[in-house]
């Protein structure tokens, strides 16, 4: 089954509607990617609490922990909603592709997501020491690729939520393992285990925070970011793998008593 370029299209759009009205979805993605994703940064820069390094590791930890709300628990949430309103079943009706539908939203909340990125570090280059990548397009080549893999993940993980109003507070969790695994908690992954942090770092929000400090390296080379860059690239995939093959075995259309 390939996708309609024009129906995928026609499904972002309307999803892209639905989400700037639904002022919850402001308020959780928009407001506290940027609160939080220049908040965080910004008062540790004031406050002199370490150097660049210090910065820039606030920096991802924080973009990693608020970009899963963006992406897993926003697309969660979403599709969850869709389908107890027999919304997505609707779609279907229509001869809707199930990978266009399915598609068209994760294609919304990966812009929407890589946008909000985007201003958030801008707003730090220009507030803050943080640096400009050295490797720009690989920063945000990752950063995209990150939100498409925890927006799979995020559609896959919607076959275990029973009702809406607990998609959010069953993807929790990822929420705060992903700040813990990215340091968006400070020191506090140095106090655990040490196969605790191996067990972090498999998240993918591990492997884009590993590539995102590649490219804000001060020294490297194209050959040399692309051999650094592989082992995330590779973990990305597998979890992409995962989401796609979880979605196609137990996605569920239909709210459950229907």
């Amino acid at each position: 089954m390939t996708v309609s370029v024009r129906e995928l299209a026609a499904v972002t759009r309307f999803g892209g509607r639905l989400f700037w009205r639904d002022r919850v979805a402001l308020s959780t993605s928009v407001a506290l990617f940027l609160g939080l994703g220049v908040g965080m940064p910004l008062l540790m820069d004031k406050v002199g609490a370490g150097g660049p390094e210090i910065l820039l590791g606030q920096h991802l930890g924080t973009l990693m922990t608020v970009l899963v709300i963006a992406t897993f628990t926003q697309i969660a949430v979403t599709l969850t909603a869709r389908r107890d309103q027999l919304l997505l079943k609707r779609m279907r009706a229509t001869g809707l592709r199930d990978r266009d539908i399915l598609g068209g939203e994760i294609v919304n909340l990966v812009a929407q997501s890589t946008s909000l990125t985007v201003t958030v570090s801008v707003a730090l280059y220009a507030l803050t020491d943080l640096p400009v990548p050295r490797d720009p397009a690989l920063y945000l080549l990752f950063t995209i690729a990150g939100a498409v893999v925890l927006c799979l993940l995020g559609t896959a993980f919607t076959a275990l939520v029973p009702r809406t109003e607990l998609a959010a507070v069953m993807a929790m969790p990822l929420f705060f393992l992903a700040g813990l695994g990215a340091n968006g908690f400070g020191p506090l992954l140095k106090l655990l285990p040490g196969w605790a942090g191996t067990l972090l770092g498999l998240l993918p929000t591990s492997a884009v925070a590993e590539a995102a400090r590649v490219a804000y390296a001060a020294d490297g080379t194209l050959a040399g970011d692309l051999r650094a860059a592989a082992v995330p690239a590779l973990n990305l995939a597998v979890w992409a793998a995962i989401g796609i093959l979880a979605t196609r075995r137990w996605f569920r259309w239909d709210a459950r008593g229907s």
